[in-house]
């Protein structure tokens, strides 16, 4: 009989790679990246506000605050009545109820009276109303009508650009009058 080799087999080893699956899929780069540009964003924003709020403090600290601008003219009362009209009225920084200022600047009265006052201008539309208390009419010159309700108030600014005379009276008080003369 003939002899018989068994020659034997190589082993195959079999490799299975196996995956383990993720409960979310991750993400690509571009989602990725979004996290990032929306801090970047938020950041921005913060330092924005920031930056503004800065400034405006800065501009209300180093101009007095966001009160009024220009020339103050003082009301002032102590027993204010048509029979004692010097007691009250309207001053400026000289003690004079005609104040000058140059054309384009502001003016603003703040009482230091115990009562309320207003600063009403004696123009068209006021001298029509109030006809008995203006000592002549701005005519066509700008309209303003400020008040001053409490003692250490102020009035708003009011700019006056049109040359001439403003003349203006307290509503309260309408024997208390003022100009002021727009150079």
């Amino acid at each position: 009989m003939p002899e018989t080799t068994f020659i034997p087999k190589a082993t195959v080893t079999t490799v299975v790679q196996v995956k383990k699956m993720e409960a979310t899929p991750k993400p690509t780069e571009a989602q990725a990246a979004k996290p990032k540009n929306r801090n970047m964003i938020l950041i921005g924003i913060v330092i924005i506000v920031l930056i503004v709020v800065g400034v405006g403090a800065f501009e209300l600290l180093n101009t007095g605050g966001g009160g009024p601008k220009g020339t103050q003219i003082t009301m002032f009362d102590n027993g204010c009545s048509p029979a004692n009209p010097p007691v009250c009225g309207f001053k400026d920084a000289n003690g004079s109820n005609s104040t000058n200022i140059t054309s384009g600047n502001g003016v603003y009265w703040t009482n230091n009276g115990k009562l309320p006052h207003t600063a009403t201008s004696c123009d068209s539309t006021n001298a029509a109303t109030y006809s008995y208390t203006c000592p002549q009419s701005n005519g066509s010159l700008q309209s303003f009508d400020l008040s001053a309700p409490t003692q250490g108030s102020s009035t708003n600014s009011v700019t006056l650009t049109a040359k001439g005379t403003y003349y203006y009276f307290c509503r309260v008080h309408p024997f208390m009058h003022g100009a002021v003369v727009v150079q």
